[in-house]
């Protein structure tokens, strides 16, 4: 399941996590990117509201080629014209370094509610030329996804990507038959936020706020990981890309932690993982405040 994994880039130009809370120099992103390559890694996955990470990312296809798959994501903002959507790509082709971007995102669901009729027929007519491969949205909450594509279909344009959180506390996309579905509409997925920021990681103590509500999560996650002779980590990618997703987006702070991670994914799975099913049941988590990094109180 190598293969899977699209490198997340948002720590190359961000202060990024909840764990580490760090943004890494250019020194320490080309050798992630130089790993990623070594272990199989064919795509990543950025931003232009990632800081300087699509130059980052531009710097190395200059000395390296463009040696992954690119996802990027037009940010928000105002989109009036279709001038002001080709401003935003080219901006991003031009950080990157590259001719065509793979898989293009809007950044959120309210850039698609408040400018989708001038989004669309650009971003379509971007795909007939080359531009850009396929588009589509990054979101939160499942209502976004089928809103968004049900919305451009009955305008005469296709959806072909997603991004959206699913990790072992947030659950919500596996519900309702949503990935069935956009499975079938033949809509790439990819999911992220595998780790929730590093919150699986934490000490309870070390929380503050809302959430040390997540403590009883966190000690059960580690327990069932304990029962299985097994990792936090190792439970975490393996429920994530065994749920029905085409990619795992996910972002690490060293080489040496995402050769981990790829070694991890290249098993597939662990022989436990089906008798894992009760036991993830209970660590999921309803309360918004907790799974939604965004409504965080830093």
């Amino acid at each position: 399941m190598t293969a899977k994994l699209s490198l997340g880039t948002a720590n190359f130009g961000l202060t990024y996590g909840i764990a580490n809370n760090k943004m890494l120099s250019e020194k320490e992103a080309f050798a992630i990117l130089e790993k990623a390559l070594e272990v199989g890694v064919c795509r990543v996955d950025t931003a232009r509201g990632y800081g300087d990470a699509e130059k980052v990312l531009g710097r190395f296809f200059k000395t390296h080629g463009k040696t992954f798959d690119v996802v990027t994501k037009l940010p928000d903002g105002e989109y009036r014209s279709a001038e002001d959507v080709k401003v935003q790509v080219n901006t991003s082709l031009e950080h990157l370094g590259i001719e065509r971007i793979d898989t293009l995102l809007l950044h959120s669901f309210k850039t698609f509610e408040r400018y989708r009729e001038v989004l669309l027929p650009v971003l379509e007519q971007y795909a007939l030329e080359g531009l850009i491969r396929r588009y589509g949205l990054s979101v939160y909450h499942p209502y976004e996804i089928e809103t968004a594509i049900e919305t451009a279909r009955q305008a005469g344009f296709r959806i072909g990507a997603a991004q959206f959180p699913l990790n072992l506390f947030d659950q919500r996309f596996l519900k309702g038959g949503y990935l069935e579905r956009l499975r079938a509409s033949g809509i790439t997925l990819y999911g992220r936020s595998v780790f929730l920021q590093g919150l699986f990681f934490m000490d309870g103590a070390s929380l503050g706020g809302h959430l040390q509500q997540a403590t009883p999560k966190i000690k059960h996650l580690r327990s069932l990981a304990r029962a299985y002779d097994t990792s936090v980590e190792t439970l975490a990618l393996l429920f994530t890309g065994s749920a029905g997703v085409d990619y795992v987006v996910l972002g690490v702070d060293n080489a040496a932690q995402l050769e981990r991670n790829a070694a991890i994914m290249a098993n597939g799975a662990i022989e436990a993982l089906p008798k894992l099913k009760d036991g993830f049941d209970m660590l999921e988590i309803s309360d918004e405040e907790i799974i939604l990094p965004y409504r965080w109180k830093r």
